[in-house]
């Protein structure tokens, strides 16, 4: 939310808790529907509760954003099926369709074909329909249930390059067609036939007529084969167009001056100002396995034969007349012509990316009901431009039906794209499919669990299950009388995840740019098909998106001629699968775990170090959960450091300081036990420090068991959400109902234990948090300061808890559930807050991230990655706690399953004045990842909230 608080806030940092973090913009509802969605679909899919379903996907599900571009946004949750494997099966009602997995295919070439369809919708501008979906067109073809099509598909983007997509091939020619004389596919896009207006632009092959299908069934449309459409020189080339309406659009250049999208926004036809919009040609390699960039270009001034002005990238079908040597004069014959005072302004030397091929379909879905026809851009219930990138071979989508026949069409194939489709298209590509097309009739008696609660479009493959959410669930029907209103919907600048993904565009862009020496239309591209942008947390006040940039993009290709970062040359061999407690790596010095070497809730450059090193040496450190004490005695008792770390009795308060960046305030703005701080010598402002994870392990008990807790509490995006049963969701004492024993609390902590295998975590029991009474008599009636101790009453825990003072409304007691779900949540061991002092204020809250690192929460921060941080004090002061087991990306109901872990890590300075420093050093305001295969880049809603609250930094979380 901001990447630097303590800047923006840095006066009063406590002001980052008011900072614009409640529901707003376009991403934070999408997230929102992506939430409820994936809770309804788990609880009626296996059965289970909503306590179950937060906590389960809190840990396992991940949320991604799907795309920023087309007016309805997206969001999804990725479902490990894993996780319900071999988990109590025969007490809870599994997916029929899971049974059956189908075998992984082996590599093949790209134009190699392995499925036909029993019957063919071949590709002209007959079967087509061009930019919306209808209830009213013919249908193409008529199919029983169970039956196999393939269908051609023609790109929208083609005629960026007529003679390399288009040429030659008589259906493409036929749907591309456009001169002064005839224009074969004349309704592009118009929801009123008569106007030619363009307010959809995809390609749709369709509809296809399903027999038998009626409103209120379901339509499973599983992907078979996928394969481009090659060209008559048998190549297959594909485009990507960073236009007016992508994510950069939104956001100044790296340069800092405003992009200029042509014609649309401020710049009309004049010649002397400038289009940044530029198309990118890829073509696939043969062996189908990447996309190499072949050329760019800035969109020109075009007139189309009609003598209409095109000088932005909008409407559909556009072909422009190149001018490069070779091109042919088959464009400039049917009547297009451009600004010959502009030209055309080309790269013919690109970066050579080679982007790993992911063949999907962008838009598939059927006509819905509400409207005769609908614009093909927004996603609707019923499918439509969903452009999530694991919508290929493998995956079976399905889709509510609203109309007589289904009526499903498809289009808008991409041979690859990276989550949030950045720049507003994939590699845009035709292809050639075969699906097999299955009606689930509502009258089945074995339709699947899932079945009633279908209002969005769904995914399955065989191992996940994916939920669609977009900023309105139902856009069709929130602007039933002008759908069109959905581009105006509140997609701007709002809200807290809106800014974040702001800002992890523009340090992901800035990164690329500086460690690979490209420009920003070569970053922007390159970007939109390779990196993922994932959401990071959701709950920390400074919520978190980060960009994950896969390094094979960059490997052979054109090394010579970039600079690549010196530390990827030599990359760790992955380790041997290893028992859970086995520890391979100790370090040099180790820095154990008891109440003096621990602070909580806080960085602070006034901080005593508990530990001087030397750059370049290896470190274990001991860390200790701030949820232990959730069951003291499955994570304290007997362990002499967490009991040091955790004795809060009547007479004694080990840790008094909790939180407050007041030593004096007993106040708990900050909830992490961090172990540190580690002073570095030679460390100094402009300087980074170099963190990297060798090992991790958890901490076991006295008994030899290791358990985690995971707390669904006030702070998590659950609780901004009406529960699955519609009424609201009351978080204790936090908000409205004080201490009312009438009125119930529905934060529910869970408690994991952690196979010995390392490979799962399996919930242990669960249980309803109670109103607590604390040792210096406080109320404790909502989850909320560090260090509360739950005086338990199930059949043989200790007395301990309650023997140093901690007591519960014996009324209300404690509500536990000992036959939950056995969810096996896979491991991996991660820290989740780990960072620099900061210099703008003495103590800063530990829980919103900052530039200097801290509580980032991305599962992504384990053992192989290397943190880097940017040194703004003397020493560094590095400190590190809040270790997690397992947690999906977006960290929903607020925490992941929080242990205690012991970690060894290699630390290393690298210093301003370093002639071999990387050449991303001089950008580095941010925390940044590395693993052998990728760069993490961290953006927040706010860069540096320090910054922009600096009077009041606890304002970021309003």
């Amino acid at each position: 939310t901001e990447t630097d608080y303590l800047e923006t806030y840095k006066d009063s940092p406590g002001d980052i808790y008011g900072a614009p973090g409640l529901p707003g913009g376009a991403l934070q509802p999408a997230m929102m529907n992506a939430y409820t969605q994936t809770r309804k679909f788990m609880m009626a899919t296996y059965n289970i509760s909503q306590a179950e379903s937060d906590t389960i996907m809190t840990q396992g599900v991940d949320f991604g954003i799907t795309q920023l571009v087309d007016g309805n946004w997206g969001v999804h949750g990725v479902i490990p099926k894993v996780i319900f494997e071999e988990a109590g099966v025969d007490r809870r009602r599994m997916l029929a369709a899971a049974a059956a997995k189908p075998a992984r295919k082996e590599t093949r070439k790209l134009h190699d074909f392995t499925v036909e369809g029993e019957k063919t919708l071949p590709l002209n501008n007959y079967t087509v329909h061009w930019g919306y979906f209808s209830q009213l067109e013919q249908p193409k073809l008529t199919i029983t249930s169970g039956e196999t099509v393939t269908v051609e598909m023609a790109s929208h983007h083609a005629c960026d390059d007529y003679d390399k997509m288009v040429a030659g091939d008589s259906g493409m020619e036929s749907v591309f067609e456009w001169s002064t004389s005839v224009m074969n596919v004349e309704r592009r896009g118009a929801t009123e036939p008569s106007l030619f207006q363009a307010d959809g632009v995809h390609v749709l092959t369709g509809p296809i007529y399903v027999e038998d299908a009626e409103a209120g069934d379901v339509l499973a449309v599983e992907i078979l084969d996928l394969k481009p459409r090659p060209n008559q020189d048998g190549k297959t080339y594909g485009s990507n167009a960073a236009a007016w309406w992508g994510f950069q659009a939104r956001n100044d250049k790296a340069d800092g001056t405003p992009y200029y999208p042509g014609g649309f926004m401020g710049n009309g036809s004049d010649p002397t100002l400038p289009n940044d919009e530029t198309v990118s040609i890829y073509e696939l390699d043969p062996s189908g396995e990447y996309a190499t960039l072949n050329y760019m270009f800035k969109w020109p001034f075009l007139t189309d034969p009609k003598g209409v002005l095109r000088n932005y990238y909008a409407f559909p079908g556009t072909c422009v007349p190149h001018d490069y040597p070779g091109f042919s004069s088959k464009v400039t014959d049917m009547g297009w012509t451009k600004d010959e005072t502009r030209g055309i302004e080309y790269n013919f030397d690109p970066f050579p990316a080679k982007i790993p091929i992911n063949m999907h379909v962008g838009c598939m879905g059927l006509a819905p009901k509400s409207h005769d026809s609908v614009d093909s851009i927004p996603p609707m219930p019923t499918g439509g431009n969903l452009d999530n990138k694991r919508i290929g071979v493998g995956t079976t989508m399905y889709y509510p039906v609203e109309v007589a026949g289904a009526l499903l069409s498809m289009g808008d194939a991409h041979a690859a794209q990276g989550d949030g489709e950045i720049d507003g298209t994939a590699i845009e590509t035709s292809i050639t499919g075969t699906f097999k097309i299955t009606l689930i009739k509502k009258t089945d008696a074995d339709k699947p669990a899932w079945f009633p609660i279908l209002d969005f479009p769904l995914g399955e493959t065989a191992d996940t299950f994916i939920v669609h959410g977009f900023t309105e669930t139902d856009y069709l029907e929130t602007y039933k009388n002008s759908p069109g209103d959905i581009y105006g919907a509140p997609s701007s600048d709002e809200g807290a995840l809106q800014p974040a993904m702001m800002n992890a565009y523009t340090q992901t862009r800035k990164f690329m740019m500086a460690t690979y020496n490209i420009s920003q239309a070569e970053s922007d591209t390159i970007m939109t098909q390779g990196v993922d942008f994932g959401i990071t947390q959701l709950v920390d006040g400074n919520w978190g998106v980060h960009g994950v940039i896969p390094k094979v993009i960059f490997e052979e290709a054109g090394v010579d001629r970039r600079r690549m970062l010196a530390a990827a040359a030599a990359k760790p061999a992955r380790k041997e699968t290893r028992k859970l407690h086995d520890f391979t790596v100790e370090g040099e010095k180790t820095l154990p775990l008891n109440n003096y070497t621990v602070h909580w809730g806080y960085f602070s450059q006034l901080e005593q170090p508990k530990l001087t090193i030397t750059s370049g040496e290896t470190v274990t450190v001991e860390m200790a959960s701030h949820h232990a004490c959730d069951d003291y005695d499955k994570m304290v008792a007997g362990d002499s450091g967490m009991e040091s770390v955790f004795e809060w009795s009547t007479s004694v308060m080990n840790v008094e300081r909790r939180g407050a960046t007041e030593p004096s305030l007993f106040q708990a703005d900050g909830v992490h036990v961090l172990t540190g701080p580690i002073y570095v010598e030679d460390a100094e402002a402009g300087d980074v420090l170099a963190v990297e994870i060798l090992d991790l392990k958890p901490r076991p008990n006295q008994d030899g068991k290791t358990y985690g807790s995971n707390a669904a509490a006030w702070w998590g995006f659950q609780a901004r959400n009406d529960k699955a049963d519609g009424t609201p969701y009351y978080p204790g004492g936090f908000m409205g109902n004080g201490s009312d024993p009438t009125l119930p609390n529905d934060e529910t902590v869970s408690i994991y234990e952690l196979d010995p295998s390392g490979e799962y975590a399996t919930l242990n029991y669960m249980f309803k948090w109670p109103f607590l009474t604390d040792p210096k008599g406080v109320l404790r009636n909502y989850y909320a300061f560090p260090g509360t101790c739950v005086p338990h009453d199930y059949p043989g825990f200790s007395s301990k808890v309650t023997d140093m003072g901690w007591t519960k409304d014996e009324t209300r007691g404690i509500e536990y559930n000992f036959d939950p779900f056995p969810a096996k949540i896979p491991i991996n061991m991660h820290v989740g807050c780990m960072g620099l002092a900061p210099k703008s204020h003495d103590s800063v809250d530990s829980i919103p991230p900052m530039p200097t690192g801290g509580n980032l929460d991305n599962k992504r921060i384990g053992v192989g990655t290397t943190m880097y941080y940017p040194v703004e004090v003397a020493g560094a002061l590095l400190s590190m706690g809040d270790a997690h087991a397992a947690q999906g990306d977006g960290e929903i109901d607020g925490t992941a399953i929080e242990t205690s872990i012991t970690g060894t890590f290699k630390i290393t300075l690298i210093k301003k004045t370093d002639a071999d420093k990387p050449a991303w050093f001089p950008i580095l305001d941010f925390p940044l990842g590395e693993t052998a295969d990728t760069f993490i880049v961290h953006g927040f809603t706010e860069t540096d909230y320090l910054e922009t609250y600096k009077d009041s930094p606890g304002d970021i979380y309003g």
